[in-house]
C-alpha cells in the first residue's frame, strides 16, 4: 500500500501534466491563429455586401470572413421591418447584440427552463383556453438588446415607421462551441441563411446551397414530430415549411396585425421620457452599488426576469457630454447586468461638426464602429506607428479597430452619430490627448526628456486641452461655419 500511493501520486502528477501541456499546445495554436488574423496592415471601411429580401423587410450582410472580421471575432448583419412585419424566431451559436437604430415595436426571447407565463392568475376563469408565453417587451429607438447565445429571439413592428436594427454576433465567444461561422437557427419558415453563402464560398461552394431555405423542425422525420406534438401530418407540413411561398423569407407580414398577451399599453410609455431615464439612472447606481454586494443578488439579475433592453441612444444623462461637441453613453455590464453573460458592451457617440473624439485605444477590447448617420474623418494607427486607417468613414460603413490600436475622429456632419460594439462587458478606454491622459498623467520633465522638448512646451501639452474625451470645434473653424 505504502508503494502504491506514491505511484498513484505520480500517475495523477503525469495526467495532469500532461493535460495541462495539451490546454497550453491548444492555447498557443489559438494564439497563433489570432495573431495571424490580426496582421493587419490597412485597415478598410466595409458595407453590406450581401442582401435578402423578405415579404416584410430584408437583412443586410457584411462578410465575416474578411479579415478584420475574423480578428474581431464578430460578424454583423443589420434588418429592416416594414409596418405590422415579423421576424420569425431564430437562435445563434454566439451571443449577440442588437441596436435599435431607428423605429420601434415589441420582442420576445425564449429561456428554456422558464415558467411559460409571466401572468397571474385572474379570479374569473374562463372556459377558454388562453394564450400563454413568455415575456413580451417593447424597445424604441436607441435601445441596446442583449440576446445571450441559444436564446431564441423575435421581433415585431407595430407603427407606421420602419425598425432597422443592427445586430452583432460575438463568433469568437467562449460560449461558442463550434467554428467561427456564425448561424441562425431558425424555428419556422423556408428562407435563405443569412451567412450561409459565406459557408459555402469558405469551403468552395461545396453543397451549393442545399438546404439554405429549411428550418430547424425541416430535418426531423414528419413521424418524429407527429408523435412529440401530437398533431396531424398537414400542421407538422406546415411546421417545416413545406409548399411555402418562398418570397416571405425570415420576415413575414401578419395580417391584421400581432395580438399577444402584454400589459396594457405601457403606463411609463405614456410618462415624459425623462421620467423614465431617471428610473434607469436609478437603476444604474443600484447595479453598480456603491460597495454594496445586495445589488447583485436581486431577482431582477435571474435569467428568467433580467433586463434585456438598455437604452443608450435618447438619453438625458450621458457618460461625456459637451454642449459644443457632443455626448457619449455607454453600456456595460456595470449597469446593464444582462451583458456580463454576452461578455459585450456598446457605446453610442454624437458628434458636432468639426468635433473630434481625442486619440484614444481599447485596452481589453476590440471595437466594431457603425456609422448611424453623417460622416467624419477617422485615424487609426498600430504598434509600429503606421496609419492603417485614413479616410472617411459614412452612414451605413463599419470600421473594425482592433485592441490597443490607437483612434481619433473628427465630425464632418453638424449630427455624425455612431454605435461601437466591444467585445468586452467592461471595456477599458485610455485617452491619449487632454485631461486624464497618458501625457497628462506623465511628469512634466518626464514629458520634456522623452520628447526632447523645452519646459514651456512640455507644460503645453499637458495643460493647453482641459477636456477628458470630446473636444469642440477650434474658433475659427466655427466662424467659417457661420460666415
Amino acid at each position: 500500500m505504502a508503494k502504491l500511493l506514491p505511484l498513484s501520486l505520480s500517475l495523477c502528477f503525469l495526467l495532469f501534466s500532461g493535460c495541462f501541456a495539451f490546454r497550453e499546445q491548444a492555447h498557443a495554436q489559438q494564439q497563433h491563429q489570432n495573431d495571424f488574423k490580426c496582421q493587419l496592415q490597412r485597415l478598410n471601411a466595409h458595407k453590406p455586401d450581401h442582401r435578402i429580401e423578405s415579404e416584410g423587410g430584408f437583412i443586410e450582410t457584411w462578410n465575416p470572413n474578411t479579415k478584420p472580421f475574423q480578428c474581431a471575432g464578430v460578424a454583423l448583419s443589420r434588418c429592416t421591418l416594414q409596418r405590422n412585419a415579423l421576424r420569425r424566431p431564430f437562435y445563434t451559436n454566439a451571443p449577440q447584440q442588437i441596436y435599435i437604430q431607428q423605429g420601434s415595436g415589441i420582442f420576445g426571447m425564449i429561456f428554456s427552463g422558464c415558467p411559460e407565463t409571466f401572468e397571474e392568475p385572474q379570479q374569473s376563469q374562463s372556459h377558454k383556453a388562453q394564450d400563454r408565453h413568455q415575456k413580451v417587451y417593447r424597445f424604441r429607438e436607441g435601445d441596446l438588446i442583449a440576446v445571450p447565445t441559444g436564446v431564441a429571439f423575435w421581433m415585431y413592428n407595430d407603427e407606421d415607421t420602419p425598425v432597422v436594427a443592427v445586430s452583432l454576433i460575438h463568433t469568437d465567444s467562449f460560449q461558442n462551441q463550434l467554428d467561427q461561422m456564425p448561424r441562425r437557427f431558425y424555428l419556422a419558415g423556408n428562407q435563405e441563411q443569412e451567412f450561409a453563402q459565406y459557408q459555402h464560398s469558405q469551403k468552395g461552394k461545396q453543397q451549393e446551397e442545399e438546404n439554405d431555405g429549411s428550418n430547424i423542425f425541416s430535418g426531423f422525420t414528419p413521424e418524429f414530430l407527429e408523435q412529440a406534438l401530437g398533431v396531424d401530418r398537414k400542421t407538422v407540413r406546415n411546421l417545416q415549411g413545406e409548399n411555402e411561398d418562398e418570397e416571405k423569407g425570415a420576415i413575414v407580414k401578419v395580417e391584421g396585425g400581432l395580438s399577444v398577451t402584454a400589459p396594457p399599453m405601457r403606463k411609463q410609455q405614456q410618462r415624459p421620457q425623462e421620467e423614465e431615464e431617471e428610473e434607469d439612472d436609478e437603476e444604474k447606481s443600484r447595479s453598480k452599488g456603491k460597495g454594496s454586494h445586495k445589488s447583485k443578488n436581486g431577482i431582477e439579475e435571474t435569467i428568467c426576469t433580467m433586463r434585456l433592453r438598455h437604452n443608450i441612444g435618447q438619453t438625458s444623462s450621458p457618460d461625456f457630454f459637451n454642449p459644443q461637441a457632443g455626448s457619449i453613453t455607454t453600456a456595460t455590464s456595470l449597469d446593464f447586468p444582462a451583458l456580463f453573460l454576452l461578455k459585450l458592451s456598446a457605446q453610442f457617440g454624437s458628434l458636432r461638426k468639426n468635433a473630434m473624439l481625442v486619440p484614444h485605444y481599447n485596452l481589453n477590447a476590440n471595437s466594431i464602429v457603425c456609422v448611424l448617420q453623417g460622416r467624419a474623418l477617422m485615424q487609426v494607427v498600430n504598434c509600429t506607428g503606421d496609419r492603417v486607417f485614413d479616410g472617411e468613414l459614412q452612414e451605413g460603413e463599419v470600421l473594425i479597430v482592433p485592441q490597443n490600436f490607437a483612434v481619433a475622429a473628427k465630425s464632418q456632419s453638424n449630427n455624425f452619430k455612431y454605435v461601437a460594439f466591444k467585445t468586452h462587458d467592461r471595456p477599458k478606454t485610455g485617452t491619449l490627448a487632454g485631461r486624464n491622459s497618458l501625457l497628462n498623467a506623465l511628469p512634466e520633465e518626464v514629458i520634456q526628456h522623452s520628447f526632447n522638448l523645452r519646459s514651456e512646451q512640455a507644460r503645453q501639452i499637458k495643460n493647453n486641452n482641459p477636456f477628458n474625451f470630446l473636444v469642440p470645434p477650434r474658433q475659427e473653424s466655427q466662424r467659417r461655419d457661420v460666415a
